[in-house]
């Protein structure tokens, strides 16, 4: 791997870094670009750095001790770690290799030697960097993060959170269930641990995760969670694009939706708020009043969760699908999260989506009795959805929130065929809109539109 030309930023951004004085922001994308820039005029920052790896570019992470060393992780598995000084081109120090899979995040240990490598199938491998010298994994590990005491947080597949001193042991000092969490941050102090959960709430739990409080913020299944730099007030970032401010005592300082944020990475750099995107820069934000810095990037909000049915409307509140007239509603469906999108079929099909979940219901032709209801499990959690075909034979197709778009085929007979990957968007799909019964467009968020029309096989092509 050695660094070259990087045409490769003009991608959406997958991950964002703020350097410990805030000074530089590092950012990587979906085609490989790495940039480093600086944001003293967050309106116009200034590119100092372009270099790109063979793949995404998944995860960044400055040094703690040495301000020009910034780590970086890749889809292809490796991680690298960079000298970027702003007046000289960069220079490729380390790389770590031989990860199965791809490594979707990085996080240094406080005395800048060892880092902490997230891979994409549930594991963190920790190395002596500079050495190159593997140490061992830390098993059942989606998200991590450590504190500036050195103190390891991790979140498990199942929502089991756990704290460790590797300096001292692998073995965790604390382990508590909290299920449903998404993500998790240390309090500048080191004393407070922030968990994001699908519920939407945030819970602050101490270094033995001992429960302080829980924040309820919304009902939108949240994705990533970061302190302000002063520990103050708490922000976090949902699926939906949303970002938001709020204080311990669940006062909400301010709250940002847009469809292009994305909330896959969010860092604090002093007042500056940086978020990935789906353009291709960050999204920068006055971290104080959650005021866009960044110019050009909103796009209108995604449509209401109503729809014409029959002689009503089909409604999305909350967790709960309804049908019917003002007065007299049904329900059709129901979740355990909140519902974020939902689409009809020839007055007669309802499909719902509400983060993994997508419930597809028939109803009786002449009432609003379920005549069967299945529930399809989406290998990424779902934006947008849209139904395809007939009644009798039903095409369900799900947008997720990075790039994929996935199909299922249900005859009502037997069981769904699916999930089938029907195609990948390089800028994420934000709209789904039916023609007639064979074809639909995709929107990315860049505008971009595409027509998707079901073959003879009832597959998907453009």
């Amino acid at each position: 791997m050695t660094p070259r030309s990087a045409p490769a930023h003009a991608a959406p951004v997958s991950c964002v870094a703020f350097r410990a004085d805030g000074r530089r922001l590092a950012f990587g994308t979906q085609a490989g670009g790495v940039l480093v820039q600086e944001t003293g005029d967050p309106a116009r920052p200034v590119t100092l750095i372009e270099f790109a790896h063979r793949s995404a570019v998944l995860a960044a992470a400055w040094n703690p001790g040495a301000s020009d060393l910034l780590a970086t992780g890749s889809a292809d598995g490796t991680a690298a770690v960079w000298r970027v000084v702003d007046d000289r081109p960069p220079h490729l120090m380390k790389v770590l290799g031989g990860h199965p899979t791809a490594v979707t995040g990085v996080s240094w240990m406080p005395d800048g030697q060892h880092l902490l490598c997230l891979l994409a199938d549930g594991r963190a491998a920790v190395w002596r960097a500079f050495g190159e010298t593997y140490l061992g994994e830390i098993g059942d590990c989606v998200r991590l993060d450590v504190s500036t005491a050195g103190l390891v947080a991790t979140v498990g597949a199942n929502g089991f959170v756990a704290v460790r001193d590797l300096a001292q042991d692998r073995v965790p000092l604390a382990g508590r269930a909290a299920p449903a969490v998404e993500a998790c941050a240390w309090s500048p102090d080191a004393s407070t641990l922030a968990l994001a959960r699908r519920d939407g709430a945030i819970e602050l739990r101490n270094a033995h995760l001992d429960p302080i409080r829980t924040i309820r913020s919304g009902d939108a299944p949240l994705r990533s969670v970061t302190w302000s730099a002063d520990g103050r007030h708490v922000v976090a970032g949902a699926y939906d694009g949303t970002v938001f401010a709020v204080d311990p005592s669940s006062r909400p300082l301010w709250w940002l939706p847009d469809p292009t944020i994305r909330t896959r990475s969010i860092a604090v750099g002093g007042a500056v708020l940086a978020t990935a995107s789906f353009a291709t820069r960050p999204y920068l934000l006055d971290a104080a009043s959650g005021i866009p810095l960044t110019p050009g990037l909103s796009l209108p909000a995604s449509p209401a969760l109503t729809r014409r049915f029959r002689e009503g409307l089909l409604a999305a509140e909350g967790r709960v699908v309804t049908a019917g007239q003002p007065g007299a509603r049904t329900v059709v469906a129901e979740h355990d999260l909140r519902v974020g999108a939902i689409d009809t079929l020839a007055d007669r099909v309802v499909v719902s989506a509400a983060h993994h979940a997508v419930r597809v219901t028939r109803l009786d032709p002449s009432a609003y009795e379920v005549e069967r209801g299945i529930t399809l499990r989406a290998p990424e959690p779902v934006r947008t959805v849209a139904l395809l075909g007939t009644p009798e034979t039903t095409v369900v197709v799900a947008a997720s929130y990075e790039f994929r778009l996935f199909s299922w085929t249900i005859d009502w007979a037997g069981p769904p065929v699916g999930p089938t990957l029907a195609g990948e968007f390089g800028a994420g799909i934000a709209v789904l809109q039916r023609l007639d019964e064979q074809r639909l467009t995709a929107t990315d968020h860049r505008g971009e539109l595409v027509i998707l029309a079901l073959g003879a096989d009832g597959a998907l092509s453009t």
